[in-house]
């Protein structure tokens, strides 16, 4: 509680008292004339403390919140505070506390919010508690033209909206906790008493709009005009009500009514599971739309008969549960990618339709479950193309006998796919292939060193049925190759001459206990990192085997939990940075045995352009670099 004597501080110009539990303000407050800034004005019930004492109070300026409207007995009160004589004030909050939502007269409280009437500068206004069934007509006036924020808060007993959709600059609005409103009609768009033309469009400069908690509300209509032309944001919540198929629609109004949808290029549909809501929002050159199952999946079947989208070139769909096709059909030829993210009953691509798409980019994960096969032919000038876990998907074929466009093919976690993209036929502009749990995937393509003739990157992981290398080999300007365990014998890769990085995974395979065999690996002249991963049963490594890459710098052995020993004393002298991560084994063996670096650290020429690169913080990872240090400065390995 302020002090009673704050009424002698005439000359007083600030006072701030946000965030203090006051329950009246002190006796005599309105002596303060002087005051520019009030933050506050909690309403008393005596005459001395009541709302009448900011009368007097005309140079406030900034914003003012007055709190406890409750106690205001009659319109009398309100008006003697003569709020619209306050020039200077910016933002107003106007509260009644929540103690008892029912008034004993609505007729008088509306007349008290009739006599707190702003002046017509006010930028904005807040009105939370409001027990009224209506609201007086200043809210929402076309002569607010300075009004950009208006949020009407807990307002339980009104049934019917004010007109605010003549406010010329209002950007933001944000509607809650009206728990009798049931419909949103013209009254919402239009001034008081013009029943036949608007003036202006509704919500002209409207850019955000919120609604929250509306326990009855199920009708909402859009006025003949185009309403929201600017709008960038509508967040729907907690509005059980509301039929699904009228939001829809209100919501496809909205976006087409855009004066920005024409610059719109990526469109992202997203549902989530976070209860009742809709948010929609409109970011540069990004829509998005997230919302419950029923919006998702109107949104996927409304959005692309938008036809104001003309310069749309990307969709994004994920988390759809609903068992929903696509339009493919009608695609606009500006689309240029399509990404379909944990959407398991979409379908996609009907095989029946013959039908050609323009697409450049197309990505599949964890979706599409009635998809068996893809056909190239229909997108001829696709570029990228990634499948992952497509649980049916059987076979990506071609019956053409070139694609010439596509530069990067990713299939990731197929179980049935049993035929190669391309069988047979030629990629020649593809640079990166990748080919991981695919199970039931025998071979490589025959003449795959004639058909990818650019080829640059190829992954081949974790597919346990290829087991023999394609005929003629493999790219001869092949650069980068990721092979799984079942190509233990690496010597027939000599052809590789290009080859710069090779990362070779154990997959966990019970059987290899030393790596690499000897003899088993080639000489790759150009060869510069090398990756050993995943062995998680191999004991030693044979460092000899690796003198083969007389190119090498980069070495990397990660996922070895049990490898234990380096045998054979040396490294290539080319070697400048050695890697090991979780490798926990053979960080002891280091620890205790110098012998794998006596020929690294007994020549300071080599040492000093070594560096041992400690990842994430990894604790073994930094031990063995203090160990490498202390070698560099003739400690010895097993310095402390």
């Amino acid at each position: 509680m302020l002090p009673d004597g704050m009424c002698n501080l005439v000359n007083l110009r600030h006072l701030d008292i946000r965030s203090t539990p006051l329950k009246e303000m002190p006796k005599g407050i309105g002596k303060l004339r002087q005051l520019h800034i009030l933050s506050n004005f909690v309403v008393g019930k005596h005459e001395d403390n009541g709302i009448q004492e900011l009368g007097g109070l005309l140079n406030l300026h900034g914003s003012l919140e007055i709190q406890k409207l409750e106690n205001v007995v009659d319109a009398n009160q309100a008006r003697s505070a003569r709020i619209i004589d306050k020039k200077h004030i910016e933002f107003l909050l106007l509260e009644w506390s929540s103690i008892d939502d029912m008034a004993s007269d609505t007729q008088t409280e509306r007349d008290i919010l009739h006599s707190l009437q702003p002046h017509t500068g006010l930028k904005k206004l807040t009105v939370d508690g409001y027990k009224g069934k209506m609201f007086p007509s200043w809210i929402g006036h076309s002569g607010y033209q300075n009004m950009i924020h208006v949020s009407l808060l807990d307002c339980k007993n009104c049934c019917i909206l004010p007109s605010l959709g003549q406010l010329p600059s209002l950007k933001s609005l944000c509607i809650e906790g009206f728990d009798k409103l049931r419909s949103i009609g013209d009254e919402f768009y239009r001034t008081e008493g013009d029943h036949h033309s608007l003036p202006i469009a509704p919500f002209p400069s409207l850019e955000n709009l919120e609604v929250d908690n509306m326990a009855c509300w199920e009708e909402w209509q859009l006025p003949d005009s185009e309403a929201f032309p600017r709008l960038k944001r509508l967040q729907i919540r907690n509005c059980p009500m509301l039929k699904g198929d009228m939001l829809n629609h209100v919501l496809m109004r909205i976006v087409s009514s855009s004066l920005d949808v024409s610059k719109v290029h990526k469109v992202k549909i997203v549902e989530d599971h976070e209860g009742w809501r809709i948010d929609m929002s409109l970011d540069g050159d990004t829509l998005s739309i997230k919302g419950c199952e029923s919006v998702t999946e109107y949104a996927i079947k409304a959005i692309i008969s938008i036809n104001h989208l003309t310069s749309l070139q990307e969709i994004e769909i994920s988390g759809c549960s609903s068992a929903v096709s696509f339009p493919c059909n009608c695609l606009p030829k500006s689309l240029q990618k399509l990404k379909i993210y944990s959407c398991s009953k979409l379908e996609l691509f009907p095989q029946q339709q013959q039908q050609k798409y323009d697409l450049v980019e197309l990505r599949i994960d964890h979706s599409c479950d009635s998809l068996t096969s893809l056909w190239l032919d229909a997108f001829p000038i696709l570029k990228n193309l990634e499948i992952s876990w497509c649980l049916n998907l059987e076979s990506v074929s071609m019956s053409e006998p070139s694609h010439a466009a596509l530069q990067r093919l990713t299939i990731f976690g197929c179980d049935k796919l049993m035929s190669f993209p391309g069988e047979g036929q030629a990629t020649p502009n593809l640079t990166h292939l990748s080919m991981i749990y695919c199970n039931k995937l025998e071979a490589l393509p025959r003449d795959l060193n004639t058909l990818l003739p650019n080829l640059q990157s190829l992954d081949i992981r974790c597919c346990e049925e290829i087991c023999r290398l394609p005929e003629g080999g493999f790219p001869p300007n092949l650069k980068e190759l990721r092979i799984g365990r079942q190509w233990r014998d690496l010597s027939w890769m000599s052809n590789l001459d290009a080859l710069t990085h090779l990362t070779i995974h154990g997959g966990g395979s019970e059987s290899i206990t030393s790596f690499p065999e000897v003899g088993s690996l080639p000489h790759l002249p150009s060869l510069t990192n090398l990756c050993l991963a995943g062995f998680h049963h191999t004991k030693t490594l044979e460092c000899s085997e690796l003198l083969r890459f007389t190119s090498l710098q980069e070495l990397n052995i990660e996922y070895c939990p049990n490898l234990e020993n380096m045998e054979g004393e040396k490294l290539p002298p080319s070697l400048r940075l050695l890697y090991i991560y979780q490798c926990p084994l053979l960080e002891q063996f280091l620890q205790k045995d110098q012998r794998p670096w006596t020929k690294i650290y007994n020549n300071p020429t080599v040492y000093n352009s070594i560096s041992l690169r400690a990842i994430r913080g990894n604790a073994q990872a930094i031990r063995a670099a203090h160990l490498f240090a202390a070698a560099g400065t003739n400690q010895g390995p097993h310095a402390p």
